[in-house]
């Protein structure tokens, strides 16, 4: 009986240390609406998520990517709420944290996003 009730109390442990990473996302759809939103990574996870908008929230744009990926390239699919979907190419910094794509939508529509984290505050 203690052997389940140890394994019970790590896991509760181990699950109440998720740390969450979010990383600003901005970009645009054609040359004239701008889009902006994060990026999520969860350590309990190995599937990201990320969401755009518009300034006016007229558009949303969403989607998954492999959060485990280390590899410099990505191609992820975008979804977005007013039924256009489509693919980007993303290239990757060294460091993964940072970086830019493009793509284009089904109806043809370019896509271009860029995401990188805020810089740190000076100590």
């Amino acid at each position: 009986m203690l052997r389940p009730l140890c394994a019970l109390a790590l896991l509760a442990m181990t699950s109440a240390c998720t740390t969450v990473f979010q990383i600003p996302v901005t970009g645009a759809l054609g040359d004239k609406t701008p889009l902006s939103g994060i990026a999520q990574a969860r350590s309990d996870s190995a599937l990201g998520r990320y969401a755009v908008q518009t300034a006016d929230k007229s558009l949303s744009c969403n989607g998954v990517y492999d959060a485990s990926s280390i590899e410099p390239r990505m191609i992820v699919a975008v979804s977005c709420d007013d039924g256009r979907y489509g693919v980007v190419d993303i290239r990757r910094s060294p460091d993964l944290m940072s970086g830019s794509g493009t793509g284009r939508l089904n109806d043809n529509t370019p896509v271009r996003v860029e995401f990188s984290p805020p810089p740190k505050a000076k100590e």
